[in-house]
């Protein structure tokens, strides 16, 4: 007996900008907990974390289009240089989100933002190629990089000045 076989259709969208941060300073951005901090109307559930942020093997939830459930697990985590999550949608998409982190000059960072996506359902054939156009993933990459150098701009209060 051999396995069943569907054909499922793939694509990837790659993209890179540039932040004022260090890697540093950057990476911990990129955790489901902190990107309330900066992320405009970002939203999940926390379903297991040692540590109680992103970490490898942490899972959380977020509600996409149509109240969709998205579960997301750390698949990669290594500090100040990549993080990858493995985004399972139903039954229906498998989306590998990968960033990367590079010293760039000015003490900034560039972020490589790679994103694979595999259509496992009827739906998501039809729905991911339109949603992620490479115009809307450039527009996305763009929001990205708009509200990460925002926060990165604004003053922050050191850990001393708030044990007072």
């Amino acid at each position: 007996m051999k396995p069943r076989w569907i054909t499922s259709e793939r694509f990837e969208r790659v993209g890179r900008f540039v932040v004022g941060g260090a890697k540093e300073d950057v990476f911990p951005l990129l955790c489901p907990v902190l990107e309330y901090e900066w992320l405009p109307g970002w939203s999940c559930t926390m379903m297991y974390s040692d540590s109680g942020a992103a970490e490898k093997n942490a899972i959380f939830m977020t509600r996409e289009k149509l109240r969709r459930k998205v579960m997301w697990t750390t698949i990669t985590y290594e500090p100040d240089s990549l993080i990858e999550y493995l985004l399972v949608m139903g039954s229906d998409a498998v989306v590998r989100l990968s960033i990367g982190l590079e010293d760039s000059p000015g003490h900034s960072t560039r972020i490589v933002w790679r994103m694979l996506f595999t259509a496992t359902g009827r739906l998501a054939r039809h729905m991911l190629p339109r949603s992620f156009s490479e115009e809307k993933f450039r527009s996305m990459l763009g929001k990205r990089e708009r509200e990460l150098n925002d926060f990165l701009r604004r003053p922050r209060q050191s850990a001393a000045s708030t044990q007072r």
